[in-house]
């Protein structure tokens, strides 16, 4: 009787301890979810669009350039922006093809916006810089 109630104590005693988690493995490049871009909030930051399309896009960022035409192949000339004015990018094609943006952080202070073919929607993408310093892709 004493064992039994011995190994119900271990029982009742180990219930309280959460089970060990085991870490998820994944292979670099392939598999692994990548790091969230994220800003120190309230800093300036550069940021360059790189059009990795075959075709002549436009980027504009809001309140602060007209549309640029960008090229295949194109970097844009550096553009500033931060948490506290809300840096917001546009970027379409003008024959009405469909696009979508990668975000890269390459450093505390620059942000890559790559933009690729294809997409969901046809129309206007959309990168903003939030006040928490994320940065989100519509």
């Amino acid at each position: 009787m004493k064992l039994i109630w011995a190994s119900l104590g271990a029982i009742s005693v180990f219930s309280f301890f959460p089970h060990p988690l085991l870490a998820g493995t994944c292979t670099a490049g392939s598999s692994c979810v990548p790091p969230r871009v994220q800003f120190v909030p309230g800093e300036t930051i550069r940021v360059e669009v790189v059009n990795r399309t075959p075709l002549l896009i436009e980027i504009q960022q809001i309140e602060a350039t007209n549309p640029i035409p960008l090229s295949p192949g194109g970097i844009s000339p550096f553009l500033f922006g931060g948490t506290k004015d809300n840096f917001s990018l546009m970027f379409w094609d003008p024959q009405g093809g469909r696009l979508f943006a990668n975000v890269v952080q390459v450093n505390e202070q620059l942000l890559r916006i790559e933009i690729l073919p294809g997409g969901e929607i046809a129309g206007e993408g959309a990168v903003y810089l939030q006040d928490d310093g994320r940065v989100e892709v519509f």
